[in-house]
C-alpha cells in the first residue's frame, strides 16, 4: 500500500485536475466557510460595500432606482467572489476551459445541426416589430435579468442529464476498469494491489461519490458546456449585429419603436442601443435553444461524453482508491 506521502501526491493530483472537492481535508474548510456565523459576517460586509457603491452612484447624480441597483449588484459581486474563492471555482473553471478547448471540434457538428434551423426561425423574430418594441423598452438591468432567466432554464435542463451520466460512469468503474482508470495516476500501483485482494476489492466497489464530489463533477460539466453554448450564442449575437447594421435602417427602427435609434455617447454610432438589446435578447434565447438541443441530440451527447468520459472515470476511480488508502492508513498503529 502507499504511504502518507503518496496520499499527499494524490491530493495534489486532484487539485491539478480541477477536483478540489475530492480532497477530504478541504471539506472541513468548506463547512467552516458556510457556518451561520461566517455567512452573517460576509453578508454584513457585502451590505456595507454595496451601500457604499450605492452612495457613490447617488453622489454621481444617479436616480434612486439606479443607485439601489448598483448597491445590490455590488453586494452580489462581493458574495459571488467570496463563494468562488471558498468553493475554488477558478481551479475547476481552469480545467473546464482547457477541456472545452480540446473539445472545440464538437462545436462544428452542433452548429451545423442547430444553427441553420435556428437562424431561419429566429430571423423572423428579428424583423418582427413586437420583438423590437419589447427588447428596446427593457432597461439594461431588465435585459440582463432576462438573459439570467434563460441561463437558469438552461441549467435546469442540463442538471438531470449530467447527474444521470455521473451515476452511470460511477457504476462502471469497478474491477478491471478501476485499474485501467488509475493508470498514469499516483494510485496506479495501489489500484492493482486492491484488486488482488478480494475483500479490499469489495470495499472499494462499495465506495460512492458523496454530495461535494458529485457537485465538483457537475460544476466541471456545467462550465465545459457553458463555454460551448456561450460561443454559439456569441456567433448568433455577432450575426444579428452585423445583419441589423446593414439591413435595418434608422428610419425603420424609428417606425418600429416609435422614436429615433439612440446611441452610446462618444461611439461611432454603428450599433444602436435598440439593435444591441434585440441582439442580446435573441442570442440569449439562442443559447437556451442550443442547450436544449445538446440535451436531446443523442449524437452530440454521445460525442460530448465520449471525450470527457475517460477523465470522469479516472477521477472517480482515483477517488475510490484514495478513500480506501486513507481508511487503510487510519487503521495503522
Amino acid at each position: 500500500m502507499l504511504t502518507p506521502n503518496d496520499v499527499a501526491k494524490c491530493e495534489q493530483w486532484f487539485d491539478s485536475h480541477g477536483l478540489p472537492y475530492f480532497v477530504e481535508a478541504g471539506h472541513a474548510s468548506i463547512r467552516r466557510a458556510f457556518a451561520p456565523r461566517v455567512i452573517a459576517l460576509w453578508g454584513a460586509i457585502a451590505l456595507v460595500l454595496g451601500a457604499g457603491g450605492g452612495a457613490l452612484a447617488r453622489a454621481a447624480d444617479a436616480s434612486w432606482p439606479d443607485a439601489v441597483s448598483v448597491a445590490l449588484g455590488a453586494a452580489a459581486v462581493v458574495l459571488l467572489l467570496r463563494c468562488g474563492r471558498v468553493l475554488r471555482v477558478p481551479l475547476i473553471g481552469r480545467w473546464a476551459l482547457a477541456h472545452a478547448w480540446e473539445g472545440r471540434s464538437l462545436l462544428v457538428p452542433l452548429a451545423t445541426r442547430a444553427l441553420p434551423f435556428l437562424l431561419l426561425f429566429i430571423t423572423f423574430l428579428f424583423i418582427n416589430t413586437e420583438v423590437w418594441q419589447v427588447a428596446s423598452s427593457l432597461s439594461r438591468r431588465l435585459l440582463w435579468s432576462s438573459v439570467a432567466v434563460f441561463v437558469v432554464l438552461a441549467v435546469g435542463f442540463l442538471a438531470p442529464s449530467f447527474d444521470k451520466e455521473i451515476s452511470r460512469l460511477g457504476a462502471e468503474v469497478e474491477g478491471d476498469r478501476l485499474a485501467e482508470s488509475c493508470v498514469g495516476t499516483p494510485v496506479a500501483s495501489a489500484a492493482r494491489e486492491i484488486l488482488a485482494e478480494p475483500h479490499l476489492a469489495r470495499e472499494v466497489a462499495g465506495i460512492r461519490l458523496r454530495g461535494l464530489q458529485r457537485n465538483n463533477l457537475l460544476l466541471m460539466l456545467f462550465i465545459t458546456q457553458a463555454i460551448q453554448v456561450a460561443i454559439l450564442a456569441l456567433i448568433v449575437f455577432t450575426f444579428f449585429v452585423v445583419f441589423g447594421s446593414i439591413a435595418i435602417r434608422p428610419d425603420v427602427i424609428e417606425s418600429w419603436v416609435g422614436h429615433p435609434p439612440t446611441y452610446e455617447t462618444g461611439g461611432l454610432h454603428l450599433v444602436s442601443n435598440e439593435l444591441f438589446s434585440v441582439a442580446v435578447f435573441l442570442s440569449g434565447f439562442a443559447g437556451l435553444y442550443f442547450t436544449v438541443q445538446a440535451v436531446i441530440d443523442q449524437n452530440y451527447r454521445r460525442e460530448f461524453f465520449s471525450q470527457i468520459e475517460d477523465d470522469l472515470q479516472r477521477a472517480i476511480g482515483v477517488r475510490k482508491v484514495y478513500v480506501a488508502l486513507r481508511a487503510h492508513l487510519a487503521e495503522r498503529p
